[in-house]
């Protein structure tokens, strides 16, 4: 667990406000809250309520998901694209962020665990591509897409470690064929979901955590095993 800084918190308290004020009604619609005949609650209101939810995320995270290589310097891009337009399998609303490595190849740039946890899928989705989803400690979600491959052959209920490898940067996806690739560039991306009793899985926007990681890269030797 880190303990959050005064960045962090203002990072937080951002991110909380860009998330209520700008997509309330979609939280609504997810959590099956939203009522058109009910006065809805004030967005501080509804902040208050996420806020314990949202404090689950920071208690987890330990690592930034791409590593620093010793060799050489490995950027990585990434913008807030949080409920961009999708179109892939009909319109809806991007729920993660794209990590964008420095050139266009599968398979070279790893990915690493954002948190400690246990694996709760793997495997292939129509979207997703080679997929892995992470349960945190706190009961975080956390959704790592588009894999060209595995570190190894992980199966549900594995103990994963924070800062450990989990596979390489891929273009999978896109595609009810196990194994399509090529639709779109190479790119990580990340999705983080929570969850109570009034939802299942609600979506919230990793960007401002991933701002707050960039100080928080591991550092690995160019090819290591994790």
């Amino acid at each position: 667990m880190r303990k959050l800084s005064a960045a962090g918190s203002w990072l937080l308290l951002l991110g909380l406000g860009l998330l209520i004020l700008g997509t309330e009604e979609h939280i609504r619609r997810q959590a099956g809250l939203f009522k058109t005949d009910q006065a809805q609650e004030r967005p501080e209101e509804t902040a208050r309520r996420y806020y314990e939810l949202y404090e689950n995320i920071w208690e987890d995270l330990e690592y930034f998901p791409i590593p620093q290589w010793k060799e050489e310097n490995l950027s990585v891009t990434y913008e807030n694209s949080w409920l961009f337009e999708r179109t892939y399998g009909g319109t809806r609303s991007h729920e993660g962020t794209d990590l964008m490595p420095p050139e266009n190849e599968s398979g070279v740039y790893p990915v690493i665990s954002i948190s400690d946890g246990t694996v709760e899928s793997v495997g292939w989705l129509e979207k997703g591509g080679w997929r892995i989803g992470v349960r945190s400690i706190h009961d975080v979600y956390f959704y790592y897409a588009h894999l060209s491959s595995y570190a190894e052959e992980f199966q549900k209920g594995d103990v994963i470690n924070a800062g450990q490898l989990l596979g390489y940067m891929g273009d999978t996806g896109y595609g009810k064929q196990e194994g399509t690739s090529g639709q779109f560039p190479v790119h990580l991306h990340l999705g983080i979901y929570l969850r109570n009793e009034e939802f299942a899985e609600l979506a919230v926007n990793p960007y401002w955590f991933l701002r707050y990681l960039e100080n928080c890269r591991l550092t690995v030797s160019r090819g290591a095993s994790g």
